[in-house]
């Protein structure tokens, strides 16, 4: 599976205007329900916290990929968000956070659900493509960028 799979053009926030965890989350499942592939916002806001609270998924390097596994989904959603300010995240280097990956999983998606954050991390191990992305003008050219790189790795 690759990430074009589960992300969707639709699903990329070019400037995202939270400045907070909780707001940013909420953006990004807002993106997720004006985009058809969810219905109810506060649970996927609130299956992030609850995962949040086990540990921050802010990763460093100005990354966080927050997920869970929401219950009536049918497949692995994703949604990208980008803050050219940064947000506060708890990040493992308590850096501000500028490049989201948000993935939701059925609950019983174990494997695919790991198989795609390995495949988002490996996506942005490189230096020169996040600040790429940082550099991008707006959603579709964010959207080919990140399709384009995740290509290299097929």
């Amino acid at each position: 599976m690759k990430i074009k799979d589960v992300l969707k053009e639709s699903c990329v926030v070019a400037d995202l205007a939270g400045q907070t965890k909780n707001e940013v989350l909420r953006e990004l499942a807002v993106a997720l329900k004006d985009a058809g592939q969810i219905k109810d916002v506060d649970a996927a806001v609130e299956v992030m916290l609850e995962r949040e609270r086990l540990g921050s998924t802010g990763i460093g390097d100005g990354i966080a990929i927050p997920h869970g596994k929401l219950k009536g989904l049918k497949t692995i959603l994703c949604v990208f968000g980008r803050s050219i300010k940064g947000v506060p995240f708890d990040s493992v280097d308590r850096k501000p956070v500028h490049i989201f990956f948000l993935l939701l999983a059925p609950e019983d998606s174990a494997g695919l659900h790991l198989k795609m954050l390995s495949r988002i991390s490996r996506v942005l191990r490189d230096p020169a493509f996040r600040k790429k992305l940082l550099e991008q003008p707006g959603q579709g050219d964010l959207y080919t960028d990140i399709v384009n790189e995740d290509e290299k790795f097929s």
